[in-house]
């Protein structure tokens, strides 16, 4: 499982990288974590780390660790108690490679794929859970290669209000799907349809993700297999 982990633990760290990059902030990737020297923008980590055995000494240099620092810790393989960080979340990694059985997506849902930025802007206003949200992901990231932004509605036509959507970002032959959501109906729908519709814009490589809660057994119903945990610090 520690490959397919690593992997999907990479996709992140690229797709956390082109959200980083809109924002003009430097990064820097090695075997060991992908880290920003600066405060990243809400929702995305300082740090993902790309190594089971990564020193947290040497990580917590390579980032602003001061108040509101946030590490994404691959392998739930860190204890940052004693440097005043706390467990925001712990998840589970996913991986889809169709071969587990999935549960029928919502026929009532009909995914299709953004690709302007004013949709853009409808489909973060539909994601976002607090006022500011909506600006953290700006409409340039449609220009970024492997992207994909995916949106559902319950006919299919464009002016028809967005319910659910998510983002699908291809790297190194697997596609990261992320950024899930659904506002009308549950999230074991959102899934199985995010799958499906993903499938229809990357083809037949794996899918990977990670999710918390009760949101990893709807994943699991969507034909995902759990690789293994995962840890958000914040301080």
């Amino acid at each position: 499982m520690t490959d397919r982990i690593l992997t999907a633990a990479l996709n992140n760290a690229r797709w956390c990288d082109a959200v980083c990059r809109t924002y003009g902030l430097r990064s820097a990737i090695d075997e060991q974590a992908w880290t920003v020297p600066t405060r990243t923008p809400p929702y995305y980590p300082d740090a993902v780390t790309l190594s089971p055995d990564l020193d947290e000494f040497e990580l917590l240099a390579r980032i602003d660790a001061s108040d509101g620092a946030s590490v994404k810790d691959s392998w739930s393989a860190l204890d940052l108690t004693d440097d005043d960080f706390a467990r925001l979340v712990v998840g589970q990694w996913l991986w889809h490679d169709g071969t587990h059985d999935q549960a029928a997506s919502s026929a009532s849902l009909v995914w299709h794929s953004i690709g302007t930025a004013p949709d853009m802007r409808a489909w973060t206003a539909a994601w976002a859970d607090e006022p500011d949200a909506p600006s953290i992901l700006h409409p340039t990231l449609l220009a970024e290669p492997g992207v994909h932004v995916l949106a559902a509605s319950s006919t299919g036509e464009s002016e028809a209000p967005i319910i659910a959507g998510c983002i699908v970002n291809v790297t190194d032959g697997v596609a990261g799907l992320g950024n899930l959501f659904i506002r009308s109906g549950d999230t074991g729908s959102a899934w199985s349809g995010a799958v499906t519709a993903a499938r229809e814009v990357v083809g037949g490589i794996p899918i990977v993700s990670w999710e918390a809660g009760d949101s990893i057994d709807a994943a699991v119903a969507a034909g995902c297999e759990t690789l293994g945990p995962l840890t958000v610090w914040v301080r």
